[in-house]
């Protein structure tokens, strides 16, 4: 039986299936564990839920272009190996993952706030500068975009 996380994901990807986001269900969860060994914390119970059963390309979604989940290439696992001059650079070890980037085309980091200890995981996103990250090497909260990704999916328009 599916759990209330698994069910108010089950909506929220049926949602974007019928607005054209091209979603597969597809049993991720041995590339969902490779990923989350790369990171300093688990991600928010909500988005695990998503990644582990579903595909996707990267989709816009309440303000937020998110990352897509198509394969081991994907941004997810780019933004996982804090590559040298990358922006996880110095996102991942000042407890930020980034999961995309704003609607718009700006070049700031969406992220978790993974800093806080949140209950299911279910961690702030934040919009982070890049301009801060890559002039100053510093970390610069724009605003807080949505309290959790649970709340973004609740959330949901019908068409994104």
């Amino acid at each position: 039986m599916a759990n209330a996380t698994d069910q108010l994901i089950d909506s929220f990807a049926s949602g974007l299936k019928k607005s054209g986001v091209r979603v597969s269900t597809e049993d991720n969860s041995t590339r969902l564990s490779d990923l989350e060994a790369r990171l300093p914390k688990r991600l928010p119970q909500s988005f695990e839920s998503l990644l582990s059963r579903y595909s996707f390309p990267s989709f816009a979604i309440c303000g937020i272009s998110l990352f897509g989940w198509e394969s081991a290439s994907s941004e997810l696992f780019e933004v996982a190996s804090a590559a040298k001059g990358s922006l996880s650079e110095l996102l991942l070890p000042s407890g930020y993952i980034q999961i995309g980037r704003p609607e718009t085309g700006d070049f700031d980091a969406v992220c978790f706030d993974i800093s806080a200890q949140e209950q299911n995981r279910e961690y702030r996103i934040v919009q982070v500068s890049h301009e801060e990250i890559l002039c100053n090497s510093r970390i610069k909260i724009r605003r807080e975009l949505w309290p959790s990704f649970r709340t973004l999916v609740q959330h949901q328009p019908s068409s994104p």
